[in-house]
């Protein structure tokens, strides 16, 4: 009997033992296991920050943000010639001189220029020079690039702005645009509410003749480049547009187009830096940009015009926007807009997409009007807005 319970004991410890050992030697091996991941992790994270510890080391600071060295960048992106842009290089006897900074661009400096032909005195060309800045990234060089053969391959047409040069076996890479006397039309039309005179000594006034016929070339440049190309501008307004003395025009600020060109659509990050106010409502709300979104910018265009250079919406915050044209809000038809003109503005505005005209349409119509239009009377600034007051209403960051 003593004999049994003394087994039955052995045996009890015995499987307590056991049991013990199930839950000890699994949780030391699990232990274990997570001690080697961690470690591997570990190693592995400080060999990615080395790296980017290595590749800062060869970078230097500009103005607090890490800038890849430009010399290095060029020479693997640039030194292979290029057969689309070769045509297009500005020849060795022809030198740029008198640059007149404008402003900074996407990929850096734009300035006002004088091409000079070496030993021709009166060879002279005056033109816009777009450089690609020093601080720049290999994916923004390859921009670039891509961006000039979109100017060579797209913009061939009258009412789109054209490239003449590019340089991209000289440093800085740039591409050279002809100038326009007035510059954009958006500075044109604000310089008759400041008072400002324009080139040739003269205020420069615009009649409601002159609106129909600079609409429809910028119409025109509209319908080529969604009709022939398939592209959308995104960024249809005055500011993109550039006049000449003789007040033909030609759409510019194509960055979009190019993307699209180039990738096949347009990043929403990108679409969305446009002001609210430009945007048709699907953009507001989300939807991918189409040829009938710019339809209805264009509309806001032809407002701007009318205005002789009025921001769009004035008694709204942008913020309000979508609410109130979610309520059928349209802007009124401005004191000097004839009502013909005020429908061609309320077609493009339809919140519908599929109802708005497509620019073939708008071009007919525009065109169709301006034999009867009033060209004698010049159209007057209906606001008094300073140019800082201007871009608060209009929601345009200063």
């Amino acid at each position: 009997m003593q004999l049994t319970m003394n087994s039955s004991e052995d045996f009890h410890r015995n499987e307590e033992g056991w049991q013990n050992s199930v839950i000890i030697i699994p949780a030391l091996l699990s232990g274990s296991t997570l001690i080697v991941v961690a470690v591997i992790l570990w190693k592995s994270i400080r060999r990615k920050r080395d790296k980017r510890k290595e590749s800062k080391d060869n970078m230097r600071d500009i103005d607090g943000e890490w800038a890849v060295n430009a010399a290095g960048v060029y020479e693997n992106s640039l030194d292979t010639p290029d057969p689309i842009l070769e045509k297009k290089q500005l020849s060795g006897d022809w030198t740029v001189e008198h640059k007149v900074f404008i402003c900074n661009g996407h990929f850096g400096p734009i300035s006002h220029a004088v091409l000079c032909r070496s030993g021709v005195t009166e060879d002279r060309q005056y033109v816009v020079l777009k450089e690609l800045s020093e601080h720049c990234s290999p994916g923004e060089v390859q921009d670039f690039i891509d961006s000039m053969k979109f100017y060579v391959q797209v913009c061939n047409h009258d009412n789109l702005v054209t490239m003449l040069w590019c340089q991209t076996e000289r440093r800085p890479p740039s591409l050279i645009m002809k100038a326009m006397s007035y510059g954009n039309l958006l500075t044109f039309l604000r310089s008759s509410h400041e008072g400002v005179e324009a080139a040739e000594g003269r205020t420069p006034t615009i009649t409601e003749k002159d609106v129909y016929s600079m609409a429809s070339q910028v119409a025109s440049g509209l319908e080529y480049l969604s009709g022939t190309h398939d592209l959308i501008h995104g960024y249809v307004a005055a500011c993109n547009v550039l006049v000449h003395e003789d007040l033909t025009v030609q759409l510019c600020g194509l960055d979009l187009a190019a993307i699209q060109y180039r990738t096949g659509s347009i990043p929403r990050r990108r679409a969305a830096q446009v002001p609210i106010k430009w945007q048709s409502p699907e953009r507001l709300k989300g939807a991918d940009i189409t040829e009938k979104s710019d339809v209805w910018s264009f509309g806001i265009l032809l407002y701007e015009m009318v205005t002789v250079g009025s921001p769009p919406y004035p008694d709204l915050e942008p913020s309000q926007l979508i609410s109130k044209l979610q309520k059928n809000y349209r802007m009124e038809r401005p004191a000097l807009c004839v009502q013909q003109l005020y429908e061609v503005m309320t077609n493009c505005w339809q919140w519908e997409a599929p109802l708005r005209p497509c620019f073939t349409d708008v071009v007919k119509q525009l065109q169709n009007a301006t034999d009867r239009a009033n060209g004698h009377t010049p159209l007057i600034a209906i606001d008094t807005l300073s140019w800082e007051e201007y871009l608060r209403v209009a929601g345009i960051p200063s």
